[in-house]
């Protein structure tokens, strides 16, 4: 389908778009060198960071033109379960529930014969971060 060109992060790892749809995404990888540890093995912070997008980008809905809105991580919590050395892994990410502010979803990465490495739940709160930038400085606050 496409990449992450809107992502640098993920657009760095490789990462790419296979479906999304309301309320689900999913996203594949190909494994290169640069995400294995020393010892051979996928990266725990690459699966984390596939789990992370996984359940974000799933309670965000895709627009025409791309303009598909925003959410951050309020927690994540990851389990890992496995580990692969080469190939290509698959991240399933479903949201659980919705609020006015605030969206639940879980996640998986698995290998594309369905062998599961990780899995996660969390929270999102919809709309983009609050940057250090954006908060009022002593002067404004006088």
């Amino acid at each position: 389908m496409t990449g992450f060109e809107h992502n640098p992060f993920l657009h760095s790892l490789g990462a790419v778009i296979e479906e999304w749809g309301d309320g689900r995404i999913v996203l594949s990888m190909d494994l290169k060198p640069g995400h294995l540890n020393r010892q051979g093995a996928l990266q725990g912070g690459v699966v984390c960071a596939l789990l992370d997008a996984a359940c974000g980008y799933a309670g965000i809905v895709p627009q025409p033109g791309d303009s598909q809105g925003n959410a951050v991580t309020i927690s994540l919590a990851i389990n890992f379960i496995g580990s692969v050395k080469a190939g290509k892994v698959v991240a399933t990410g479903t949201v659980t529930g919705r609020g006015r502010k605030i969206y639940f979803a879980r996640a998986e990465v698995c290998t594309p014969d369905g062998r599961i490495l990780a899995s996660a739940q969390g929270s999102f709160k919809y709309g983009g971060p609050r940057l250090a930038a954006d908060a009022p400085t002593e002067e404004a606050i006088s």
